[in-house]
C-alpha cells in the first residue's frame, strides 16, 4: 500500500547510541503485544516521556520544551510496524531508537503564535488509516498515573479526526509490562540506590548547626553527580520544628538548621533514566525521648514491612504488617484515620518514573512477583497524632528493595547508611 501524500516518513537504517540492547526492546514489545491480546487493544499510542522511552529507547532533552510532542505507535498486529512521530528536524536523535519508521511533523509558520501539534494530529491520524486502525481500540494515557504528552488541543483534535475508534487507558497493558524489570534495569536501579547513598551519607556529615537546607542539599548533590548520576529530579530536604510537616518540600536557603532540628530527607538521583527513591533521618543533637520512641517505632514499622516483601505475597500483607506495629503501640486511631482519610499506601514500585504502579496499598491483593522493584514508606506521625497537618514532626524510613525469587533484596545499601537516626553532636 503507498504511503499517504500527507504522511513525511524517514525509514532509518542504523540504530546509533541504542538505550538498551535490542534483546530488550523484542522482549518488551512481545510482552506489550500479549497484554494488548489479554486487553483486547489494536494499539497503543503513547505520549508520556517516559513511557516512550520505556517503547523506543528514543531520550531527548527537546521533552524539556512543552511544544515539542513526541509519540509513539505500537500495533498489536506484528505484521504492523511500530512508528515513531517527532518534530522536523529530530532526525538525528530518532537514531537511538530501534523503531524503523519514522513520521516526521511540521511546527507551525512563527512556532509561538501558531498551534502547534496541528500537523501531529493529522499525521497520526493518517497513520492509524494508513494502518487500519482508525476503527480500533486505541489505549493511550488516560488513567490517573499517567500525563499524557499531547496537549488536551491535540488529544481532542485527534479524536474529532478519528470519530470511530474506541479510547481507553494504557494502564492495564503498561503497568504488567513495566512493573517486571530486566537484568539492565535493575542494574541502572542498583547503581542509582548506591549512588543516592553515597550523596545523602555526605550531606548528613556536612550538617552542622547554622547551615541551611540547600546548603546540605548542595552537598548530596554534588557527591551524586561525581559518582556517576545522570540526573537529579527530587531531593528534598526538610528541618523541624518549622518544616516539620512539610514533607517533599524544595530545600530552602532561608531555612537554617537548629539545635534540636529533626531533618529528613527523601529522594535520590536517576541513572541512565532510572530513579533512586529512598528516606533517612537525622538529628541536630541528641533528639528527646519522644523523639526517639516514635523513631523507633517507624523503624520498626519500616522492618515489619520489608520481612513481608516476599515474592507470591499480597502487597495488601506489606501494608497490614507495617500497619499491626502501629496498632500494637496503642496508635490504632491513627491507622483508623489514615486509613479513613485514603493514606492507606505504604510503598510503589520505582523505575523509570519515581512512582509506578501497582502500589503497596491496603486494597491491592495482587500477588508480588520476582523482578519487581519497589520502594517501601511507611510513616507515623508525633504522638501518633492527627490531622497530620496540625503535627509537630513525620517520621519514616524508605527503602529501595528488588522481590526476588526467594525473598528480596535491599538496593540502598545498609553498608552504605544504614537506619539509624544520624545525630549531629
Amino acid at each position: 500500500m503507498a504511503v499517504p501524500s500527507q504522511l513525511k516518513i524517514t525509514q532509518q537504517q542504523q540504530v546509533l547510541f541504542p538505550d538498551f540492547p535490542s534483546q530488550e526492546y523484542e522482549g518488551r514489545v512481545a510482552r506489550l503485544r500479549a497484554e494488548m491480546e489479554r486487553q483486547g487493544v489494536d494499539v497503543l499510542l503513547l505520549s508520556q516521556e517516559s513511557n516512550v522511552r520505556y517503547v523506543s529507547g528514543m531520550y531527548e532533552v527537546g521533552w524539556l520544551v512543552p511544544a515539542y510532542l513526541y509519540a509513539v505507535a505500537l500495533p498489536r498486529d506484528e505484521t504492523k510496524s511500530a512508528a515513531l512521530f517527532v518534530p522536523e528536524g529530530d532526525q538525528i536523535q530518532t537514531q537511538a531508537s530501534w523503531i524503523e519508521t519514522v513520521v516526521r511533523w511540521d511546527f507551525p509558520v512563527g512556532f509561538y503564535s501558531g498551534q502547534v501539534g496541528l500537523h501531529l494530529v493529522q499525521s497520526l491520524a493518517r497513520w492509524l488509516e494508513w494502518q487500519d486502525l482508525q476503527d480500533g481500540c486505541i489505549a493511550t494515557e488516560l488513567g490517573s498515573h499517567f500525563r499524557m504528552g499531547l496537549s488536551i488541543e491535540c488529544f481532542d483534535s485527534l479524536r474529532r479526526e478519528l470519530p470511530t475508534a474506541k479510547w481507553t487507558d494504557c494502564g492495564p497493558v503498561i503497568w504488567p509490562v513495566r512493573s517486571i524489570k530486566s537484568p539492565e534495569e535493575v542494574r541502572r536501579l542498583r547503581e542509582a540506590c548506591r549512588i543516592s547513598c553515597l550523596g545523602v551519607r555526605a550531606g548528613f556529615e556536612a550538617m552542622r548547626v547554622g547551615a541551611s537546607e540547600r546548603e546540605i542539599a548542595n552537598v548530596m548533590a554534588a557527591r551524586m553527580h561525581s559518582e556517576g548520576s545522570s540526573e537529579i529530579r527530587f531531593l528534598s530536604l526538610y528541618a523541624g520544628p518549622d518544616r516539620a510537616m512539610w514533607a517533599d518540600s524544595i530545600p530552602r536557603r532561608e531555612m537554617i538548621l537548629q539545635p534540636g532540628s529533626l531533618v529528613q530527607f527523601d529522594g535520590g538521583c536517576t541513572y541512565d533514566g532510572y530513579f533512586c527513591d529512598f528516606k533517612r533521618m537525622a538529628s541536630l543533637g541528641p533528639p528527646t525521648a519522644e523523639q526517639q520512641r516514635y523513631y523507633d517505632l517507624a523503624r520498626a514499622s519500616h522492618q515489619a514491612a520489608i520481612e513481608a516483601l516476599q515474592p507470591g505475597a499480597p502487597a495488601s500483607d506489606v501494608y497490614h504488617a507495617s500497619q499491626s506495629v502501629f496498632e500494637a503501640a496503642g496508635l490504632g486511631d491513627f491507622v483508623a484515620w489514615c486509613q479513613k482519610m485514603g493514606w492507606s499506601s505504604v510503598g510503589h514500585n520505582v523505575g523509570l518514573d519515581i512512582h509506578e504502579m501497582p502500589g503497596i496499598s491496603i486494597d491491592n491483593h495482587a500477588p508480588l512477583q520476582p523482578a519487581m522493584v519497589i520502594a517501601v514508606e511507611p510513616f507515623v506521625w508525633h504522638g501518633g497524632g492527627y490531622p497530620f497537618w496540625e503535627c509537630s514532626g513525620k517520621y519514616g524510613l524508605e527503602d529501595v528493595l528488588l522481590v526476588t525469587e526467594n525473598g528480596h533484596e535491599m538496593l540502598t545499601s545498609e553498608a552504605l547508611i544504614n537506619h539509624d537516626l544520624w545525630i549531629v553532636e
